[in-house]
Parts: C-alpha cells; sequence; structure tokens
C-alpha cells in the first residue's frame, strides 16, 4: 500500500507515540516493581525491628526477673544497703527521748543528761551513730518532734504530764524493762496500741535488752543470747590453767550474795533445802556473812574460796536472765543457776550447772559434791573460755539504726494488747525441782 506524503508523516508519529507509550508504560511496571520491592525490603526491615525488640525486651525482662537473677539482685540491694548506710551517718540526727526515770536514774545510767553522735560512735561503738539521746523534753522546740520516745515501764508515770498530749504518726513508742512481769508498775490493760516497739530482756522483743552476751572470739560474732544457739563442740578433757592454780585454796563449796530474801520463785527456799546436804555461806542481810558490798573482796572470795556460785533469780521466766549469772562467768568459780530461761540460749553449754536439770536439792547437791571432789571435771566447765568471751551491745545502738532506717520506718505494727505479750504465759510459780 502506498502512503501520500502527509499519511507518511502521520503514520511516523503514531509509530513514535506507540514507541513512547511502550516505554512509559515499560517505565511504570519498572517504578511500581521498584516501589514494591522497596516496599518489601522496608517491611521485612521492620519485621527485624520488631523481633530485635521483642528479644531485646525478653532478655530484658528475664535480666530482671528474680528466679533467674536473684543473686545478682541480692548483690544490687546489698550494695543500695551499704551506699545507705555510709550516706546515713551524714544525715539528721534522729532523736530519742527518755520520757521518765530509770529507777530514780533521769539519765538511764548515762554520763549526761543529753548525749550526742559522738558517744554513740566513740562510747557505745554504734555503726549507724547520727542520733541525739536526751531527757530533757525541751531539746526540740516540741514534744512530737522526737523521733522515738522510751518509757520504763518499772517505773510510773509522773504525775505531771504523764504521757505526751500530742504525738506525731511517725514517732515510735518503746515499752522498756529489764524486769520481769511482776515488777510491772503500769495498768498495761489501759496501753493497749500505745506502744509501737518494745525493748526488753525477752529474746522475741524488737530491740534485744540483755545484761551481757557471748562472742566469739574467733569471729566476733555475737552467738548468745539468741532463739537459735550454734555452740562449739565440748571438749571431753579441759585444763584451765588460772581455775587449776585456784584449785588448792578452793576448800568452800558454794557461796550466794542475796538481799531480796523473799521472791516469787522461792529461790531461798531452795538454797535453804541445799544447805541440809551442804556447805552454803550466804552473804548479806539473808544470810549469816558479810563481805563490802562495793568492795571487791566479795568477788576474790569467789575467785579464791568457793568452788560454786548460786545464781539464782527472783522469778522464774521466760528468758529472764540477769547480772548475778554474768558476773559469776567472770569469776573462776561455777555457776549454779535457777530460773524460767533456756540456758542453752545464753551460755556456752557445760558452763553452768542448772538446778532444773535435776529432781530434787538431794540430787543436785550429790551432783555438786561429785564435781567438787573431781578437778578434771570442775575444769571442763571452763573451756568456753579459749573460744568466747563476754560482751556488751546496746539497745540504743539497734534503736538508733532502726530510725535511719527507711524500709523499718515504713513498717507499720503497734502492740494493740501489750499486756497479753508481756504478762500471757511467761513466768511461772512453780519449778521443776522439788524442795
Amino acid at each position: 500500500m502506498r502512503y501520500t506524503e502527509h499519511e507518511s508523516i502521520d503514520a511516523m508519529l503514531l509509530e513514535r507515540r506507540g514507541d513512547e507509550e511502550a516505554s512509559a508504560v515499560k517505565s511504570a511496571a519498572y517504578a511500581t516493581k521498584d516501589t514494591m520491592y522497596k516496599r518489601k525490603k522496608c517491611t521485612v526491615l521492620l519485621v527485624i525491628l520488631v523481633i530485635c525488640a521483642s528479644f531485646l525486651g525478653i532478655v530484658h525482662l528475664l535480666s530482671n526477673a528474680p528466679e533467674f537473677n536473684q543473686y545478682r539482685i541480692l548483690r544490687a540491694y546489698q550494695q543500695h544497703v551499704q551506699n545507705e548506710a555510709t550516706a546515713v551517718n551524714a544525715g539528721r540526727p534522729r532523736t530519742i527521748l527518755l520520757w521518765n526515770s530509770f529507777f530514780k536514774n533521769k539519765r538511764w545510767g548515762f554520763e549526761e543528761d543529753t548525749l550526742g553522735p559522738d558517744y554513740f560512735r566513740s562510747k557505745m561503738n554504734c555503726p549507724v551513730y547520727r542520733c541525739d539521746l536526751t531527757n530533757n523534753r525541751d531539746f526540740l522546740p516540741a514534744i512530737e518532734m522526737y523521733d522515738a520516745v522510751l518509757f520504763h515501764v518499772a517505773e510510773p508515770f509522773p504525775l505531771l504530764q504523764s504521757v505526751p498530749h500530742v504525738r506525731a504518726p511517725q514517732q515510735l513508742y518503746v515499752f522498756a524493762l529489764m524486769e520481769p512481769p511482776g515488777e510491772t508498775k503500769h495498768v498495761l490493760s489501759d496501753e493497749g496500741g500505745f506502744y509501737i516497739l518494745t525493748m526488753s530482756y525477752r529474746l522475741d522483743s524488737d530491740l534485744l535488752w540483755p545484761y551481757q552476751m557471748f562472742e566469739d572470739i574467733e569471729t566476733g560474732a555475737v552467738v548468745a543470747p539468741a532463739l537459735h544457739t550454734n555452740w562449739r563442740q565440748v571438749p571431753d578433757v579441759w585444763n584451765d590453767t588460772s581455775v587449776w592454780q585456784l584449785w588448792a585454796g578452793k576448800t568452800r563449796m558454794a557461796a550466794w550474795f542475796v538481799s531480796h530474801c523473799e521472791t516469787l520463785s522461792k529461790r531461798e527456799k531452795l538454797a535453804a533445802a541445799l544447805q541440809q546436804h551442804l556447805d552454803v555461806h550466804i552473804y548479806g542481810k539473808c544470810g549469816n556473812f558479810s563481805c563490802p558490798y562495793t568492795s571487791s573482796a566479795c568477788d576474790e572470795l569467789l575467785d579464791t574460796s568457793y568452788k560454786f556460785y548460786f545464781s539464782f533469780e527472783n522469778s522464774l521466766c521466760n528468758d529472764y536472765v540477769t547480772e548475778k549469772l554474768y558476773n559469776a562467768m567472770k569469776r573462776n568459780v561455777i555457776p549454779v543457776v535457777f530460773g524460767g530461761a533456756d540456758y542453752s540460749r545464753f551460755v556456752p553449754p557445760h558452763s553452768v550447772i542448772d538446778a532444773e536439770d535435776y529432781e530434787n536439792a538431794a540430787e543436785l547437791a550429790a551432783y555438786l559434791r561429785y564435781v567438787a571432789t573431781h578437778p578434771e571435771e570442775y575444769m571442763r566447765y571452763f573451756w568456753w573460755r579459749r573460744y568466747y568471751r563476754l560482751s556488751y551491745r546496746s539497745p540504743f545502738c539497734d534503736l538508733c539504726e532502726k530510725l535511719h532506717s527507711v524500709p523499718f520506718m515504713q513498717k507499720t505494727q503497734t502492740y494493740t494488747d501489750i499486756e497479753k505479750w508481756w504478762m500471757g504465759h511467761q513466768c511461772r510459780f512453780e519449778s521443776k525441782i522439788n524442795f
């Protein structure tokens, strides 16, 4: 077919236009494919990112889960506590007010009316020492500003302003007593919900207030008094050189220094029963012997002349162990104890003779005579001195530490029935040994 000139031009234009359209379609197809590829690539990257984020999230959760990392969490918390303890001694001192007297002593036996952090640190060796202790109610502008107020319950409340008239929510009222329940001078049924803490000789007190403690010489750890003790094994044979050197002069059997003659425990009757079998010398107004009370001569007599000393308590109450025992353990004499405590929680095994381990006074006396005539058995009662020593830690150190403890101060507690806690099933009036 033949085309005119114009037709040829038109045909060429159409052919060119077709090529351009085809090229445009082809370019559009490539663009669409490229866009789809980029979108697919982005989707894959997004999925990878989500997977990675999820993985990192799972790793983070597992790294902080207690069931997998309890040791790391514990170490981190202990480090936090250590850092907190370091910072505590640079913080605001906590204030402790002694509300009433301690047996007519307004200072509770301390050297001054007001003691500061230096005393807590240098005299009491408290690890946390930023505290002020005072009997001056005007030490701070208001009573409710004191962090803790101590009430000695063996003394009546003062007649004027018997208790603080205002109390702050975080203020700790402390029930403080070293005497047994029979010496309580308060009507505790009226004081329910009043006390937040207890400070006494009882092992379940919030603040333990013992007369003495036993410390392991090698480790420095306090072993007793405690609800659960871990004593070393008693050796089969032991020879205490210092006691052996005194042995020849120990010709007297037993001594007892006492001024309170009639007691709830009836200890005076036990002593009288033992006198039927042993030579017992009773010093003070309850007996026929005397020595200067303020002199060291009495204690020296125990070292040089006597084999046994009667550490008899005036009440048979749980955990009630007084200075009578610890003073004797500082001497070269074997204590014979009579009280309501489980002595394994207070003194090393085979360091004292417990009267209540025997059926009657005659049986106890027979054992004392046996030990008195067998020096090798007598010496074994002093084995503990190789491994333990008597020490003391003030409960005011523990109180100061608690007042600085954020976790403790966030804890809420109160003794809703302090009478039941203090007096319920704590003392008995019948002994296990017959006399």
